[in-house]
């Protein structure tokens, strides 16, 4: 266990000297206990250092996809009786006629066709003058770019869509979904959308961002979520390692969180479950599973599935091995293009050493 932790150790001291990162916090399970925990560097720089510690919370950024919005939607789809098959014009009728007929499942697949990223908030010069309501009307104006259903194509604008059908047939926003479907009944205190002021000190920043021109902490980092009240169903979730762990600890305990039983097994099933085959790239409701050039490397076998976050977060499951890791970095707190290939680098290699010891 020692040489197994001094391994992994010396690979992201390395890392951290080379500002491939500042700061990390990594949590190992397996079958259901911590056997690693890693708390390094700082959680921010600039404008003034602060160290690291397990409870820092992160923006998850495109985590946010799997565990908010794609959890949110299939115990919504499961409730009220809606297939996935059922299109987004249905629920959403001004949607831009060339998007009418993409489907739930096509958005929460990535396979509705449209474009990756809708860049709402190049209509707001002024970040400090945003109008909801406005930004909400330009997404559904997007019209798809190919025709739903005949390839995956990563798409920020479809999630931003489910976030919009969420709030469309419940009447609420996924922030209180969130916070009275999932966070309250599960337990889950260090994990929500627009973290309250009085957390912030507790917060990892990511960037200087250009457009609000200051820098970025306990405000989603993701600028069109930010448009859409930082919970535009692409990102915006934030939390501490631990309390992730603990939400991920669904997918091998039959859906249940700290003794609740949040999905039907069934349901956590379809959400790790390959359903674009020949498609170009394998997917699930949500997740992102094993293939070739996978962000974790080779060694994971294929019915593996997690998702990453821009921010420099990613979360990884090996079911058959009851393994699961959680990796929250702060990664572009000095530009998101600051070291990204070395990161990538950095996080296949760590997670091919966490499978090799404990896979």
């Amino acid at each position: 266990m020692e040489n197994r932790s001094h391994d992994i150790e010396t690979l992201i001291d390395t890392a951290i000297k080379q500002s491939c990162f500042p700061g990390i916090v990594l949590l190992v399970s397996k079958g259901g206990k911590v056997v690693l925990s890693q708390v390094k560097g700082s959680r921010q720089l600039q404008p003034q250092l602060e160290g690291m510690t397990e409870d820092t919370i992160f923006d998850l950024s495109g985590i946010t996809k799997p565990l908010a919005t794609a959890l949110l939607a299939v115990m919504i789809m499961g409730k009220e009786k809606i297939r996935l098959g059922e299109t987004i014009g249905y629920f959403i009728p001004e949607i831009a006629q060339e998007s009418k007929e993409i489907t739930l499942g096509h958005l929460l697949l990535h396979t509705g066709g449209l474009p990756p990223e809708p860049d709402l908030y190049k209509e707001f010069p002024d970040p400090r003058n945003i109008d909801y309501d406005r930004a909400a009307q330009l997404l559904r104006a997007i019209k798809a770019e190919k025709p739903p259903g005949k390839e995956v194509l990563y798409s920020q604008t479809g999630y931003l869509l489910l976030g919009q059908f969420l709030r469309r047939v419940t009447g609420a926003r996924v922030q209180e979904l969130f916070a009275e479907l999932i966070a309250a009944p599960c337990g889950l205190a260090d994990t929500f959308f627009n973290p309250p002021v009085v957390l912030w000190g507790r917060v990892a920043s990511t960037e200087y961002c250009p457009w609000r021109k200051r820098w970025i902490r306990g405000q989603v980092h993701d600028e069109n979520s930010y448009c859409l009240g930082g919970e535009g169903g692409n990102a915006g979730l934030f939390a501490t390692a631990p309390s992730l762990l603990q939400l991920l600890s669904l997918f091998g305990t039959g859906g249940v969180v700290n003794g609740f039983q949040l999905l039907s097994a069934n349901q956590v099933k379809l959400m790790h479950t390959c359903l674009t085959g020949g498609l170009g790239g394998r997917r699930s409701l949500g997740f992102l599973l094993q293939e070739e050039n996978s962000p974790v490397g080779p060694l994971f076998s294929e019915k593996s599935f997690g998702h990453t976050g821009d921010t420099g977060t990613s979360v990884w499951i090996e079911p058959s091995k009851e393994l699961a890791i959680v990796m929250l970095t702060n990664r572009i707190h000095l530009g998101r293009a600051q070291a990204e290939s070395k990161f990538a680098e950095f996080r296949g290699e760590l997670h091919s050493m966490i499978h090799r010891h404990w896979g």
